[in-house]
C-alpha cells in the first residue's frame, strides 16, 4: 500500500499536536519536508477520512499538544515506522535470517559454486547466462560472510530502501533488488568468476536511484545530495587500489558497478508518481 498525502504546510507551521494525536492512536505516519513545505502521510488510507476530521479541529485550534506522559513511547513510534514501510523491513529481517541459516547448514555454499565449471571459458557466451537462470545468478545476493558485512550492508539498505518506499511505494524497490541484484551479479560472474556474495551491489543501486532522481527529478528523500559522488569516489579508490594491489580490498567490484548502473538506468526510465494533495494549510 503506498503512502497517501494528507497535508501540505509551510515549513514555519508546528505540525507536532496533530503527529502527537496520530501517534496517541497508533496512526502510522510520516512528515517530510518536500520543497520547502511539510508533507503528511499516512501508511494506511483508510485511516485519511479520521484524519481529515483532525485536521480541521487542528486548524481550528481545537487539538493542543499532549502532556509528555500521554505520548507514545519512542519505541512504538519506532514499531509504526517499520510497519509504514513493509517491504524494506521484510528484507532488513530477511538478511540475518539467511545469516544464521548459514551458521546451521551447509546448503548455502552450492549458491557459492553456480556455474564454476563454466567460468572462465564460457564467461563471454550469452547462452551460460541463460544456462545459469536468474535464481542461481541472483541468490548470492542474500549471503553476508562476517557480522560486520552483514550489519554494513543492512544499514545501507535500511537508510536507501525505506526512504525509497516512502516516497513512491514497494513496487519500485522490488524491482531495484531484483534487477540491481541480478545484473550486478552478472558482471561480478563475468569479472572475477562465482564464489560471491552480499546485497552491496543493490544498495549502490538504490544510491544510485536516489541520487539521480533526487537531483533530476526533485524528489526529496532526505538524502544529502554529496552522498552518491562520495559513494562512486570510494568505488573507483578500491577499483584503483585493486588494480595495483589484486584483491587488496576484497571488494566484488563487478557486482558494485553493475548495480549502480543498473539503478542509474532505472531511476531514468522509471516514471515519476504523481501525488494529489487532499489538504493544503
Amino acid at each position: 500500500m503506498e503512502p497517501v498525502l494528507v497535508l501540505v504546510a509551510p515549513a514555519a507551521v508546528d505540525l507536532s499536536p496533530l503527529t502527537q494525536r496520530l501517534w496517541a492512536e497508533r496512526i502510522a505516519h510520516r512528515v517530510i519536508e518536500q520543497e520547502g513545505q511539510q508533507c503528511l502521510y499516512l501508511a494506511d488510507a483508510d485511516h485519511a477520512p479520521q484524519v481529515k476530521q483532525w485536521l480541521e479541529e487542528w486548524q481550528a485550534g481545537q487539538i493542543s499538544p499532549l502532556p509528555p506522559e500521554a505520548v507514545e513511547p519512542k519505541i512504538w513510534h519506532g514499531l509504526l515506522q517499520l510497519l509504514a514501510t513493509p517491504f524494506s523491513t521484510f528484507i532488513l529481517l530477511l538478511l540475518p535470517a539467511v545469516f544464521a541459516w548459514m551458521h546451521f547448514s551447509a546448503d548455502w555454499q552450492n549458491w557459492l559454486s553456480s556455474g564454476a565449471e563454466l567460468w572462465p571459458e564460457q564467461r563471454f557466451n550469452l547462452a551460460t547466462y541463460w544456462q545459469l537462470g536468474f535464481w542461481d545468478l541472483w541468490r548470492p545476493t542474500l549471503l553476508h560472510f562476517s557480522v560486520l558485512h552483514l550489519l554494513f550492508n543492512s544499514l545501507w539498505w535500511w537508510i536507501l530502501a525505506r526512504r525509497i518506499e516512502q516516497q513512491e511505494g514497494w513496487l519500485p524497490l522490488l524491482v531495484l533488488l531484483l534487477a540491481c541484484g541480478l545484473i550486478g551479479n552478472v558482471v561480478q560472474w563475468w569479472y572475477a568468476g562465482p564464489a560471491f556474495g552480499g546485497i552491496s551491489g543493490v544498495t549502490l543501486g538504490l544510491l544510485g536511484w536516489v541520487g539521480f532522481r533526487q537531483r533530476r527529478r526533485n524528489i526529496d528523500y532526505q538524502i544529502p545530495r554529496m552522498l552518491l559522488p562520495v559513494m562512486v569516489g570510494w568505488l573507483l579508490l578500491t577499483i584503483s587500489a585493486d588494480t595495483l594491489v589484486p584483491g587488496l580490498s576484497g571488494t566484488a567490484h563487478g557486482a558494485h558497478l553493475g548495480g549502480l548502473i543498473c539503478g542509474f538506468i532505472l531511476a531514468i526510465v522509471w516514471p515519476v508518481k504523481a501525488v494529489v494533495r487532499d489538504t493544503e494549510f
